[in-house]
């Protein structure tokens, strides 16, 4: 039984660990697996017990209680009522994967859910000369500037739009600034959609962080309606992700919805991770939440529903 003590061990004690992230960036990667310690941790944990390792046993029961009470908070909650007295704000979110040429699907499913505004990550020239040529009823903006392969494509449906690009090269803050009033809004709403760098070596969990916090910053200074979108690189238990949250005390679309991983399209299920997220003010609150097709990409688009908060 001692072939199952020692991984058991090893991994409550990785899992646990893992909250320091914010002190050493290898940390911080392994909380993004919170829910796959609990699964396997209570399993290990069964076979323990099963055997006579009570003592085992239940140090791994505990550290699989500590991933669960992170974990559980996504599912706690429940969607808001749409109210036909209040308008509603459609937000989708895709990183499309740099090779992927699957123009046609990915601009069908855009024409078949209709949503507001579309922010597709590592969108390259043909993508741009994709979209345009679809003559969708929004209008588009290409954040990346000339010298960028990729960049984030916003298409957005409203008047009065602005938007400002704050660079999508490596070091630059990766995000690009929407300001518009929706169809049948009486009030702007600022979007800032995000892809800030993945956290695959120190330097760029730096960049990653440094990015992430520039969206906090971001949005502690606005009011009213605004939303951060994108794909985060990071999931709800990531050091990052959690300062983002607490900047401007915004709330998490995904609460109350579960886990809804969106990457990787192309992994295993059991080891898929939420990196996709939307945040959005308090003055705001979800009515939907739901995953699409993979369209060609690693990742599964991300489309939220929001209305004007009904109550105080």
């Amino acid at each position: 039984m001692i072939v199952v003590a020692v991984p058991a061990v090893i991994l409550a004690a990785a899992s646990l660990a893992a909250f320091g992230g914010a002190l050493i960036w290898w940390l911080d990667v392994i909380a993004n697996f919170r829910a796959q310690f609990v699964v396997v941790l209570v399993v290990l944990g069964l076979v323990l017990m099963v055997a006579k390792w009570r003592r085992t046993g239940l140090g791994v029961f505990a550290a699989a209680a500590v991933n669960l009470a992170v974990v559980l908070p996504l599912y706690i909650g429940s969607p808001a009522d749409e109210s036909i007295d209040q308008p509603t704000l459609t937000v989708m979110s895709f990183n499309l994967l740099s090779t992927n040429k699957s123009y046609s699907e990915v601009i069908e499913f855009i024409r078949s859910t209709n949503p507001d505004v579309v922010l597709l990550h590592e969108a390259s020239r043909p993508w741009e000369v994709a979209v345009d040529a679809a003559a969708l009823d929004h209008q588009m903006i290409r954040a990346r500037s000339d010298e960028l392969i990729f960049g984030t494509l916003v298409l957005v449906r409203g008047e009065d739009v602005t938007a400002v690009s704050h660079g999508f090269a490596t070091a630059n803050p990766r995000a690009v600034e929407i300001r518009f009033v929706p169809d049948e809004w009486d009030s702007e709403v600022l979007l800032l959609g995000t892809h800030p760098v993945a956290p695959t070596d120190q330097e760029r969990a730096g960049l990653r962080d440094a990015q992430l916090e520039f969206a906090g910053n971001w949005a502690s200074r606005q009011n009213g309606f605004f939303v951060v979108a994108g794909d985060f690189n990071a999931t709800p238990w990531s050091s990052p992700f959690r300062h983002l949250l607490d900047a401007a005390d915004m709330r998490n679309s995904q609460s109350g919805f579960g886990l809804q991983p969106t990457f990787s399209a192309q992994a295993n299920p059991l080891l898929r991770v939420p990196i996709d997220h939307l945040l959005h003010s308090g003055a705001l609150e979800v009515v939907r939440r739901e995953l699409g097709p993979a369209l060609g990409s690693d990742h599964f688009p991300l489309l939220v529903t929001l209305q004007p908060t009904s109550s105080p």
